[in-house]
């Protein structure tokens, strides 16, 4: 009888090692065609903004900005770049498209689109995509219930003037219903501090900064590296 006992126990083991065999070649399998993602991207939020380049009569471009509407809740009286919100169903190029087009009163056949340009994740759970286009035929058009005033910043302006960059920290504030008593520590747990770069550019009298100098470092950074 312990003979059987111990027979049947070497079978069950042996049985047990081949099925981990071909769960470690099913992880494997798994693993080799799994494309790395963001974790909870699918909790943040996604906006896409144009960068609008028009041409000058020095046969460079200029970035066109827009001032927020007063009347917009959110940042009312900054300078943006066009854009908003990803809608359900849409591609961020596609909303930036669209945005900037609404929001300039623009026909399609006026929009040239560039490119991609770089991506910003700003920490509190935001993707800003951002994406160039040129504007032909332009006639200082715009949404007024979107839009107060544009104007326009040389790239060159951009290319030799550095943004002035500051430091924001902001600290955790946990829910009303937090479980403390699952962290060493408690109600004392030293929680780290987010540290925020926020940048300045500034020209005759606007003053571009947030996100939007952040996007426009960051596009300037792709302009000068195809120059060298």
């Amino acid at each position: 009888m312990m003979n059987d006992k111990k027979q049947k126990t070497e079978i069950e083991m042996c049985n047990e090692s081949i099925n981990w065999n071909k769960k470690e070649q099913y992880l494997k399998e798994i693993l080799v065609h799994h494309t790395p993602a963001f974790i909870d991207m699918d909790q943040c939020h996604q906006a896409a903004v144009c960068i609008p380049l028009l041409k000058n009569t020095s046969g460079g471009y200029d970035v066109l900005f827009e001032v927020r509407a007063a009347t917009i809740a959110h940042q009312p009286g900054d300078v943006c770049l066009p854009g908003g919100m990803v809608e359900e169903g849409e591609a961020p190029r596609e909303a930036a498209l669209r945005e900037l087009q609404e929001e300039l009163l623009l026909n399609k056949d006026q929009i040239c689109y560039l490119g991609d340009t770089d991506k910003l994740y700003t920490g509190s759970s935001l993707i800003m995509y951002s994406f160039a286009a040129e504007v032909t035929e332009y006639q200082n058009t715009f949404s007024p219930t979107e839009v107060d005033e544009v104007f326009c910043v040389p790239l060159e302006f951009f290319l030799h003037t550095e943004p002035k960059c500051y430091v924001t920290y902001a600290k955790v504030e946990p829910g009303e219903n937090f479980p403390y008593e699952l962290i060493c520590g408690g109600r004392e747990y030293n929680w780290r501090r987010r540290k925020e770069e926020v940048c300045f550019y500034q020209y005759e009298g606007h003053v571009i900064w947030g996100l939007t100098a952040k996007m426009m470092r960051a596009f300037v950074n792709i302009v000068k590296n195809l120059q060298m």
